[in-house]
């Protein structure tokens, strides 16, 4: 053989023992960078409140990307006995098939399992799919102390009687056991939740709470509170609901005042503008009307849990009433009626441009444009109770400013679905409108809210 040939075959070895070191280094490289991964699998509880009811439903997450899920133990430990809650085991090689993140649930029946109420531990582990630990996998881990709770808070109604008429309000004080996730008044599907921190005792709650105008008379409430763990507690009161008459109004549209007003709606978002006028004014007095009216509404979200206010709340001065609060408008367009809204204030009229006051001391908590009711401040006056300054023709507060009874809010106007220069002024609890006419009234005020508190001020002292 010549040289070439033997120097050709040594090469060829050479080559070929390089291919194969490579193989083996990299099979060797991907057993210890995947068989042999060392992170362990992750698991997750996705729970915000430690404690938990007589049933529990808690959601779970475990995951291990690289690896995979083999195998998923849940337990619960109580007085030093452990009791199995789940236990799975996951087929091995399914990493790639999503086997890396298992989303499970995991079931508590307290009673079932014998456990008290007080702590437990909740203990979930998880094995992956790794080679390491001697091909056990590696193990993920997590340890959360819960509290079992079976109990239904203790509700004590303080004030003695609660007389609300249609549209109206009402103040009811009383004293939960425990402190509670959600509590307050419920009345016929609308709930109005309590404060505390007007009394020294934070056990001690007020919730101011609302009729709506259209709301029956036989209508259901109690007091309602819900404890962390779910568990709920419902007391009844003694309660009067007086039906109340409202007064009705025709109101005639022209074409003239449909030329008028229109234009100022027509870059309002749904505005059908290919229409007719009368198309044009339903979509504006009705559908606007209700998403205008769920805008008003919507600041009692932030609303501040304190009371600003104290004393009768205060009427625009010099002025007249042009509408009432929830007064049955019937809308007729050349001879036929066109359609029925309910209005959810009083319009008061003075002076063009009258200066506007603050009804009582509080938190402005919205200055802006509302769509019908044009220019408009809101003023929060705490414990979920508002007022409502609208077709202002312009404002001199920003939001969040603190106010005062009789401080400057703006000036009267006619901005929005306003035909004159007025103020509509409204007053709303939490989510429903009430009748303004109660709170300007000094003598309503010491008897449905004043002397209740007194009251229960002078036996929280004598106790």
């Amino acid at each position: 053989m010549s040289p070439r040939k033997k120097e050709r075959g040594k090469n060829f070895k050479y080559l070929m023992l390089t291919i194969l070191s490579v193989i083996v280094l990299g099979a060797a490289v991907w057993l210890v960078i995947v068989k042999f991964e060392g992170g362990a699998p992750l698991i997750e509880l996705k729970m915000e409140d430690p404690y938990i009811g007589a049933e529990e439903q808690i959601s779970a997450l475990v995951r291990d990307e690289k690896s995979g899920i083999r195998r998923l133990r849940v337990a619960v430990i109580q007085n030093g006995k452990e009791t199995v809650l789940m236990e799975q085991a996951y087929e091995k090689g399914k990493a790639a098939q999503g086997e890396g993140k298992k989303s499970f649930t995991i079931n508590i029946n307290t009673r079932r399992l014998g456990l008290s109420d007080g702590r437990v531990d909740l203990r979930a582990t998880a094995r992956d799919d790794s080679w390491r630990n001697w091909f056990s996998g590696n193990r993920g881990y997590i340890e959360k102390e819960l509290v079992v709770d079976t109990v239904s808070p203790e509700i004590e109604v303080l004030t003695r009687q609660h007389n609300v008429s249609q549209g109206g309000a009402g103040l009811i004080i009383y004293r939960v056991s425990e402190k509670c996730q959600k509590q307050g008044v419920s009345a016929n599907g609308n709930f109005f939740p309590g404060y505390s921190g007007y009394f020294d005792d934070p056990d001690v709650y007020i919730a101011f709470f609302g009729l709506a105008h259209n709301q029956k008379t036989d209508a259901e409430m109690q007091v309602k509170a819900v404890d962390r763990a779910g568990n709920t507690g419902r007391s009844g009161f003694y309660y009067h609901l007086k039906n109340k008459n409202f007064d009705a109004e025709t109101l005639r549209i022209s074409d003239g005042l449909l030329s008028r007003i229109l234009p100022g709606f027509e870059n309002v978002d749904g505005f059908p503008k290919g229409a007719s006028r009368l198309k044009q004014f339903l979509f504006v007095n009705k559908d606007l009307r209700q998403k205008n009216n769920k805008a008003l509404l919507a600041s009692e979200e932030k609303g501040d849990a304190r009371m600003h206010w104290s004393g009768a709340f205060m009427r625009l001065p010099n002025s007249a009433r042009q509408a009432g609060f929830a007064d049955h408008r019937t809308y007729v367009y050349k001879g036929e009626v066109i359609d029925k809204e309910v209005h959810l204030g009083i319009d008061l009229a003075s002076v063009r441009q009258a200066p506007v006051p603050a009804a009582n001391t509080g938190r402005v908590a919205f200055v802006g444009r509302v769509g019908i009711y044009g220019n408009v401040v809101i003023v929060d006056h705490g414990f979920g109770l508002f007022s409502v300054y609208a077709h202002l023709s312009r404002s001199s507060v920003n939001e969040g400013q603190m106010v005062e009874k009789s401080d400057l809010l703006g000036y009267t106007g006619s901005t929005g679905l306003a035909v004159g220069d007025h103020l509509h002024y409204g007053m709303f609890i939490h989510d429903i409108f009430v009748n303004p006419v109660e709170w300007w009234d000094a003598a309503w005020i010491k008897n449905n809210v004043t002397a209740k508190l007194e009251h229960v001020k002078s036996r929280l002292n004598n106790r």
